[in-house]
């Protein structure tokens, strides 16, 4: 084994798995069996913090041999490609399922490297599994002839905050050629899908894991078209929201399977039942999660009588965004002499509105948001001072450095929005809180804020508020891992509400 292990790193896993009473002798015997303790312990030695530029999250062994199968059962390749391969589960999985076909296992990660070329020669498999060190976006795959391909794997995640500008081009210029319009803001794993794509051929299959998000955002919108409407979707297998799939991941997620194009998609929910949608109810819908887990598919799309999308009445905006609320946000015994006029109370913390709603009860226990002029000589005196000691103070903790204050025209200038008439939590294990704003707060981006487009009466208001609260359901957000619900201001204006008319009656 040490010789296989050249890697500095992988030999410091190597070591860690052999701890204990196993002999060198037993974990090679283990690593030929197929257990993956060289991934095992890479995920245990690396924090998620420590993974997070190359996405690395490996998949449960259980939920790699169900993908495989899912594959048997529609392809016999005579090429594998693991997308993006870490340590070589599927591609392990792969070569002893498919004992006629050859494997490419790709990945960028030098350390994943290693270690899948440690697995695939314990395993006796270096004969027909190939590990190359490349990036799979910029990656051009040989095929052995004419045969088919399987593209199958679990891309890696990382998001659109860590992808460099290169990279973003790229996947924008293989959408174009694809005739698809690609969002900057889109995950690696969407870019891995769109080089499948680039290198596609009829008769090839994939069977991916990746996470759920692009099923009902904005930018899935180009995933979702191109399962649709190029490759063929077969099957999305969901699982159940409030478990992690993965044990270092707070995300949830789906296996989607495509490569037959059919007139109906296989629904797989975590209870193990199962149904059949129509892809021309998924094409035409922006929002997947809730079309495939309502009853009434065929209903769906049809608005309810009487009945408005929220949006129709109201825009909902985010709350504004400090850059560094400790600094910005002071307590009420904790100003330092700073006058009223350079502060305004403000909701700072989503529960500050739930509950017994301090914001509406108790206003003058929040936290005070510091509102500095763009030009401070137009203060008086005592203003003046305190708002020129201010910004000393920021600038000496680096405050004037942060992304947020580089990009404003002044960087200590922060102006609060207006007061929304309805404050709305949006982000929580459960459904979201909406509170009429009587005393006329503004917030930070931690609450959102409703602003009605059209002339609405307190009564209205109060009504509105309180059919909101009573009859918002989770599945009109997006869940994350734990049931963690996150509501967008777009998915909010999606909601149904009554008409105004309604409302006023």
């Amino acid at each position: 084994m040490n010789d296989l292990l050249s890697n500095e790193d992988i030999r410091r896993y190597a070591a860690e798995v052999s701890l204990g009473s196993r002999s060198a002798g037993e974990l090679s015997l283990s690593l030929a069996a197929g257990d993956d303790l060289l991934g095992d312990a890479y995920m245990g030695c690396n924090t998620a913090e420590m993974r997070r530029s190359s996405g690395s999250t490996y998949t449960p062994s259980a939920i790699v041999e169900e993908m495989v199968e899912m594959a048997y059962r529609q392809i016999r390749p005579s090429l594998i490609v693991d997308c993006g391969c870490g340590s070589g589960r599927y591609a392990l999985a792969c070569a002893r399922r498919f004992p006629d076909a050859r494997v490419l296992a790709v990945d960028n990660s030098s350390d994943a490297i290693a270690m899948c070329r440690a697995n695939v020669v314990a395993a006796g498999l270096a004969s027909r599994v190939e590990v190359v060190q490349a990036d799979f976006t910029d990656y051009e795959v040989g095929r052995p002839g004419d045969g088919p391909v399987l593209w199958i794997g679990n891309p890696p995640y990382i998001r659109h905050h860590d992808i460099d500008n290169e990279t973003k081009a790229r996947f924008k210029s293989v959408a174009k050629q694809l005739g698809l319009k690609a969002s900057g803001l889109s995950g690696l794993h969407v870019h891995f899908l769109a080089s499948i794509a680039r290198q596609w051929r009829h008769g090839d299959y994939g069977v991916l894991v990746t996470s759920a998000e692009w099923m009902d955002v904005n930018y899935g919108s180009f995933v979702r078209r191109l399962l649709t409407e190029r490759l063929g979707l077969d099957e999305l297998r969901l699982f159940d929201k409030t478990s992690q799939v993965f044990e270092t991941a707070d995300t949830t997620a789906v296996v989607v399977a495509f490569g037959h194009k059919t007139d109906e998609v296989l629904i797989r929910f975590p209870d193990n039942a199962s149904r059949l949608i129509p892809v021309s109810l998924l094409s035409g819908d922006t929002r997947w999660t809730r079309l495939i887990e309502s009853e009434g598919v065929d209903d769906r799309r049809n608005e309810p009588d009487g009945m408005v999308p929220l949006g129709s009445l109201a825009k909902v905006h985010r709350g504004v965004v400090t850059g560094d609320n400790k600094f910005w946000v002071r307590r009420p015994d904790d100003l330092d002499g700073i006058p009223d006029e350079l502060t305004v109370p403000v909701i700072a913390h989503a529960r500050e509105i739930m509950g017994d709603c301090i914001a509406q009860s108790s206003p003058e226990s929040l936290g005070r948001l510091i509102v500095l002029p763009e030009n401070t000589e137009d203060l008086n005196s005592a203003s003046h001072k305190a708002a020129e000691y201010i910004i000393a103070q920021g600038e000496s903790q680096g405050v004037d450095t942060g992304y947020v204050a580089r990009h404003r025209r002044k960087w200590w200038s922060i102006r609060p929005p207006q007061p929304p008439a309805i404050l709305m939590t949006y982000m929580g294990r459960g459904k979201p809180t909406f509170v009429v704003n009587r005393r006329k707060l503004p917030m930070l981006n931690v609450v959102h804020g409703l602003y009605p487009c059209v002339n609405m009466t307190p009564k209205a208001l109060d009504r509105l508020a309180t059919f909101l609260n009573e009859s918002v359901d989770t599945a009109d957000g997006r869940t994350y891992c734990g049931g963690l619900v996150k509501f967008e201001p777009r998915e909010a204006e999606a909601i149904m509400v009554p008409a105004l008319e309604t409302l006023e009656a």
